[in-house]
């Protein structure tokens, strides 16, 4: 992600090394005292990063409230600033908070953002965020997950976004974009979630998490896996494939992975893609239980379309309880961005050091414990 290169010869790409985590981690803690308004964020989630050419740039989706258990949290996206991937400033105003209103389909739920700068777009729409949204959780109970669908903001500077206005959506509601109807046949019901953005040559691309079944109580899965559309506005979105399917891990069409984070390296003129695909025997000894992930595994490709993925190997990056920010599991969603040939990772954990007084999180033997979350740092290739 980032600001595009000019086209290039396609140089060859050489040895890659492994993700380090680096010194300083954890980089930020749920509960600390960094806002005017002297609340705290509750929890972090999906960050988003990537380098603009002078600085790191990260979004996540947090809880704001006055104290952990308060009933005047709020949902919204964070925005933070880095030049040496240790000491992140966090921006004081949100760069996106939910719409709460009744009736609004995000009045539930807000995450998972993900943003890109393109250079050729209007002056005010130079940014570009999607995000993840939901008015109530799946209607199938055996589907513990939101409801979501994705929706659209933009800026002009990446600091604050607006969303798209009613007339401009194809739903003719405000922010939203990308509804299961639209990637599902009419017969299916399903979810929208994860996207995640690049901008290649003038086109967005877009690959989302992708869950879809069928009947009346919805009780046959369908497909379950990363997605891929193509927009040029942002708005209007055409779905390439749903799942992709040289990323499932076997010929079912259930078999896919979830939460993408993509790259592309237009001097190699090679895509990256890392995504979770785990099963509950993989985070089962994680002591914190809130969806939880093993690690990452990448995919790559050269055209963006047919992908090269080993799920028999092991993951390009996985859980480690001895690091600090990690000790009590990770949670879903990890990021990474390019820099040259480096790649920087950010990805959330549990933890149990220094834990603000209040602060819980559910713990797989059932209850709770105290516990964290936190913002970590891992690189590739960059010194």
């Amino acid at each position: 992600m980032g600001v595009d290169a000019p086209p290039s010869e396609c140089r060859a790409q050489g040895a890659i090394g492994q993700f380090i985590r680096r010194a300083g981690n954890p980089q930020i803690t749920t509960g600390a005292p960094l806002f005017t308004d002297g609340k705290v964020d509750l929890h972090m989630e999906d960050p988003d990063v990537h380098w603009d050419g002078a600085q790191w740039v990260a979004y996540w989706g947090a809880n704001h409230a006055s104290a952990f258990g308060a009933d005047d949290r709020v949902r919204l996206i964070r925005r933070a600033t880095s030049t040496d991937r240790v000491n992140w400033t966090v921006d004081d105003e949100p760069a996106l908070v939910q719409n709460a209103e009744p009736g609004a389909w995000e009045n539930m739920f807000l995450d998972a953002p993900t943003v890109v700068f393109n250079p050729d777009a209007p002056a005010d729409r130079r940014y570009l965020m999607l995000y993840a949204g939901a008015d109530s959780l799946f209607h199938v109970p055996r589907y513990p997950f939101p409801a979501y669908r994705i929706g659209a903001a933009f800026s002009a500077d990446g600091r604050t976004f607006t969303r798209i206005s009613e007339s401009e959506s194809p739903h003719g509601v405000e922010g939203l974009v990308l509804t299961p109807q639209q990637v599902f046949s009419a017969k299916f019901d399903g979810v929208v979630a994860d996207p995640e953005l690049v901008v290649v040559d003038g086109v967005y691309h877009l690959f989302f998490s992708s869950f879809s079944c069928s009947g009346a109580s919805c009780e046959t899965p369908e497909t379950r896996g990363v997605a891929h559309a193509t927009s040029k506005d942002g708005i209007q979105w055409t779905v390439e494939e749903a799942p992709v399917r040289s990323l499932l891990r076997t010929s079912e069409l259930t078999s896919g992975g979830e939460q993408p984070s993509v790259v592309y390296d237009p001097v190699h003129c090679n895509w990256e893609l890392w995504l979770r695909h785990d099963g509950e025997q993989d985070v089962a000894g994680q002591p914190v239980d809130f969806s939880n992930m093993a690690g990452v595994y990448r995919a790559s490709s050269t055209d963006g379309v047919s992908w090269s993925v080993n799920y028999a190997f092991t993951r390009d990056f996985s859980w480690d309880p001895t690091k600090p920010g990690e000790s009590l599991g990770l949670r879903t969603g990890a990021d990474v961005a390019i820099q040259g040939n480096g790649r920087l990772m950010l990805y959330v954990g549990f933890d149990d050091d220094d834990v603000p007084s209040g602060f819980v999180l559910p713990s797989r033997g059932g209850g709770t414990q105290p516990a964290t979350m936190t913002l970590n740092v891992a690189t590739r290739d960059l010194p």
